[in-house]
């Protein structure tokens, strides 16, 4: 038994240094968080197959998803912000509702993790402040996103073709938002 709880340790331990890969010093303000949480769209592939504690959230607007597809192991789109009737972007009020529905439902405590991801990092980052206001300290945002950054120069400058999900070949699906339960309800996918 000691020898397994040994093991279970190291692998846990080897597991956290590899997933934390990204440092806050390689990121933008934009994309930095209080919890200092972070991972690459092919680390969180991997984290999330690899833990099946871990809650899988896409913050991205419904627009968003309907067109450009979604991640596969999504359990949840809850968009931050929504798109206004003046095509404005504002904060989603169903965001922190959502949130709480979805981890209520899930059975989630504070300390599971959670793994959220948007276009390319900048919304994910806020949600995970968000969450850790609430008490959650074990929150991990996804710092390229499902469509990476943009390319700051060269034939694709200014396209989003430098990392991010769909860019690394990890797998997703053509879907739309509504495929979703409403937000509000904690937007299971």
């Amino acid at each position: 038994m000691y020898k397994v709880a040994t093991q279970f340790i190291i692998a846990n331990m080897l597991f956290t240094t590899m997933s934390t890969a990204v440092l806050s010093a390689d990121l933008p303000q934009s994309k930095q968080t209080g919890l200092g949480l972070y991972l690459t769209a092919q680390e969180a592939a991997d984290f999330v197959t690899e833990n099946s504690q871990a809650v899988f959230v896409d913050v991205r607007t419904p627009e968003e998803i309907d067109k450009t597809g979604l991640a596969t192991g999504t359990d949840a789109l809850i968009p931050l912000v929504l798109s206004t009737t003046n095509k404005k972007i504002g904060l989603n009020p169903d965001f922190l509702p959502g949130m709480i529905a979805m981890i209520l439902k899930r059975g989630v405590s504070q300390s599971d993790p959670i793994v959220i991801i948007c276009r390319s990092g900048n919304r994910s980052a806020t949600a995970a402040n968000l969450m850790a206001s609430l008490g959650f300290d074990n929150v991990y945002t996804v710092t390229d996103g499902y469509e990476g950054d943009r390319a700051p120069t060269g034939p694709t400058k200014g396209q989003r073709t430098i990392n991010g999900w769909k860019n690394a070949g990890l797998p997703w699906t053509q879907r739309s938002a509504k495929s979703c339960s409403p937000a509000r309800t904690g937007g299971d996918c």
